[in-house]
């Protein structure tokens, strides 16, 4: 069957790509695909599944009941917790491969088996202690003139992240060439000078993919709202949310949005 080509006088005639540079250009793309950091840790996953099939004389197929004698095993080994974050880098090598895997990874079997290795195996959480302002204090009087170029710029970059909640791998470069990405490089011409501070661009994440989508209206409208004070019971009913999910839409810098921490204090002044 043919189908006519629509022709429209909009339509911008593009040169045609030989097919090695298709091929060239896709495996660019699918390397780029995944944040150089998470492939790594990736890669580590799946030579832990590689070598658990290995020791234990199992096809690599990653079939239902494979995937969760892996939980089992790996969970008496390793925090369960840890255990799901590998199951998620098998899937994503595996899957060019066998396409079933994400499939099996999410089957009932194999999820049931990871919560009953938590109830087994899990412990509490053990967070890091935060800092305090006190901290923070400590380290600036620290500071005299002879200080080095690194000590300034440890405190800069501690000050920086405590006001701007920022994550260390915002504010550093690893060491490891490997994982290093210039795309999440802030630029010394982002930075300017505000009222009582400074501010720079933070220009990608590996979560970012497009600035601006369908959700951006929702997303903005509710920030909006909490800009204005609006307290978080209306942004729910006005965005019919059934749950606090609609807090996801906040993007922006928390301190920003303090009305939504003390928006009934104004009532009883």
């Amino acid at each position: 069957m043919k189908i006519p080509q629509i022709r429209t006088p909009r339509q911008r005639q593009r040169q045609p790509w030989s097919r090695d540079k298709l091929v060239h250009e896709r495996a660019i793309a699918l390397g780029l695909a995944i944040d150089a950091s998470s492939s790594g840790t990736y890669d580590s996953a799946l030579n832990s599944y590689l070598s658990f099939c290995s020791i234990h004389q199992m096809p690599v197929t990653p079939t239902i009941d494979t995937l969760s004698f892996f939980v089992v095993y790996m969970s008496a080994h390793i925090q369960p917790r840890s255990v799901g974050s590998y199951l998620s880098g098998i899937s994503n090598k595996l899957e060019p491969y066998f396409p079933e895997v994400r499939a099996n990874r999410s089957s009932y079997l194999v999820k049931r088996t990871l919560a009953g290795c938590l109830k087994m195996h899990g412990t509490p959480v053990k967070r890091k202690l935060p800092l305090s302002r006190n901290h923070v204090l400590a380290a600036i009087t620290s500071l005299t003139p002879s200080s080095t170029h690194d000590d300034i710029l440890f405190v800069a970059m501690l000050c920086t992240g405590f006001a701007g909640l920022m994550r260390l791998g915002e504010l550093s470069f690893p060491d490891d060439c490997k994982i290093r990405d210039y795309r999440k490089c802030s630029l010394r011409s982002s930075v300017i000078a505000l009222n009582g501070g400074y501010g720079f661009d933070l220009p990608y994440h590996k979560g970012d993919h497009v600035q601006f989508a369908g959700q951006s209206m929702r997303a903005g409208g509710a920030t909006a709202m909490a800009e204005d004070g609006a307290a978080p019971h209306l942004i729910q009913a006005a965005g019919c949310w059934a749950s606090d999910t609609f807090q996801i839409y906040i993007r922006k810098n928390p301190i920003i949005l303090q009305a939504l921490l003390f928006h009934g204090h104004g009532d009883n002044d």
